[in-house]
């Protein structure tokens, strides 16, 4: 019986070596493949953030700002934006003047009117259709 499970010891250990043989091999030969699997992992995520913002812009454009009610919906919606776009690294450096220009309306320091919510409902829907087009460039690989 103990030469059976010497036996099968060592069938497994020498099954576990050439496993992590093939692991390596596979690791060092399709390095780029696995890379751009994590790429578009990654692009993924930062394409479901663009989604999340442009329903909350949608959201934004049934509201009117001269309601008062609809105001403070707005403020909380631009609110959440805001955050989303701290949040998030690339999202940021992209988005940094209007963010501080949210602010401003965001924490009272301005009266939001229609006008002012419909040009940054526009500027904000305009950058992050650019961003969509740098990622596909991106990820097709072409540098303009």
């Amino acid at each position: 019986m103990e030469d059976i499970i010497r036996w099968i010891s060592l069938v497994s250990n020498g099954l576990t070596i050439v496993a992590s043989g093939i692991a390596i091999y596979v690791f060092f030969t399709k390095r780029e493949s696995i890379a751009t699997i994590f790429s578009l992992l990654l692009n993924y995520t930062y394409q479901l953030s663009l989604s999340e913002m442009k329903e909350k812009l949608e959201k934004l454009n049934e509201y009117n700002a001269k309601d008062p009610d609809e105001n403070e919906k707005i403020v909380n919606i631009l609110n959440e934006v805001c955050g989303q776009i701290k949040g998030n690294e690339r999202l940021s450096e992209n988005f940094k003047e209007i963010v501080e220009e949210i602010n401003t309306f965001a924490l009272g320091r301005r009266k939001l009117t229609e006008p002012k919510k419909r040009a940054l409902v526009s500027e904000l829907r305009e950058r992050i259709r650019h961003l969509n087009i740098r990622n596909i460039d991106d990820l097709v690989g072409d540098t303009k």
